[in-house]
């Protein structure tokens, strides 16, 4: 299973709400087709063709592509959750091929089966859409990030854990298949057959010192990228590294030629002193994990050529 490079995914420097975008459809699919119970979405050539030439449209308007879109300026400040959440319904408003029909629908518990003030709310449906042929589906979005802990040829989920190890593969399917995607409609919109299906969408991580193990779970072109822990760094390719906030995970780094990234050398005094730092808001475990991409110039611009995880020495012992 070779790491998977995204040159082509990789639009010019700003416009990144676009780019965001441009990742969020056109990124392969994490799972694989028919090893869980519900489908997993993945776009048919034709609807991946008419999806390019939309994008491009956006791209070539005037204005810009922010003038083309109702997001906020701030898109980038948001959850990067809830800024796909955004994309993708923005997409179904506006794209070709899909047609929203309902976006984030509270599911609430009947009166008669309610224990408190605060037990109204039970769950949401993230996206109710018809597709080109009218069939109706029933889409939860989810964009993970986890890191492979397998040191054999092969991994289970169990072996896949979020950077900050609050959050496993295991737990995150049992959430979406078990529960999200088995949700039912409320009135009006219960009175048609929505197909259930997983958008899935997002990176995995392997050790960087093991070959790839092979998953059967996950769709065989799925985004890779690496992790190292910190007492390793040495190990990582000569070159030149930036760090990857989390509002900029998806897309592959590109930044002006002008930027200042991290030599290799410099690298591990620089996650140090992240680490010293007090945890940023939001984090549930610290220090965690730390994305970098290693860059290369070409056309006036850094651009990303791999991306790694330093984690902390014995990261991947939860006893440690």
């Amino acid at each position: 299973m070779p790491v998977v490079t995204l040159p082509d995914m990789v639009c010019r420097e700003g416009d990144a709400v676009l780019d965001d975008l441009r990742w969020l459809l056109l990124s392969p699919p994490l799972l694989a087709e028919g090893r869980i119970d519900a489908p997993v979405q993945r776009f048919e050539p034709h609807q991946r063709a008419a999806i390019e030439a939309w994008l491009a449209g956006l791209r070539a308007r005037e204005g810009g592509p922010r003038d083309a879109f109702e997001l906020q300026a701030g898109a980038t400040r948001q959850p990067l959750g809830r800024h796909a959440e955004r994309l993708l319904e923005f997409y179904l408003r506006h794209g070709p091929v899909h047609r929203l029909v309902a976006a984030n629908l509270p599911l609430r518990r009947p009166a008669g089966e309610r224990c408190g003030l605060d037990d109204t709310t039970i769950g949401e449906i993230d996206f109710l859409l018809e597709d080109d042929t009218g069939q109706a589906w029933h889409w939860e979005l989810a964009v993970k990030f986890f890191l492979c802990t397998a040191t054999g040829p092969t991994a289970m989920a169990a072996d896949f854990v979020g950077p900050d190890r609050a959050e496993t593969l295991p737990g995150k399917l049992a959430k979406l298949f078990e529960r999200q995607l088995r949700h039912t409609p409320p009135p009006p919109w219960d009175d048609r057959a929505w197909r259930p299906q997983a958008y899935t969408r997002g990176w995995m991580f392997y050790r960087h010192d093991r070959p790839v193990p092979l998953c059967d779970l996950l769709a065989p072109d799925h985004l890779q990228g690496r992790w190292i822990e910190w007492r390793r760094l040495n190990d990582l390719p000569d070159g030149h590294y930036l760090p990857l906030p989390r509002a900029r995970w998806m897309v592959p780094a590109r930044v002006p030629g002008t930027s200042t990234p991290i030599r290799r050398e410099a690298l591990a005094a620089e996650v140090a002193r992240r680490w010293a730092e007090a945890p940023p808001r939001g984090a549930r475990r610290w220090p965690s994990a730390q994305l970098y991409a290693r860059v290369a110039r070409r056309e006036q611009a850094w651009q990303e050529c791999e991306r790694w995880f330093v984690v902390p020495d014995g990261w991947d012992r939860p006893e440690v």
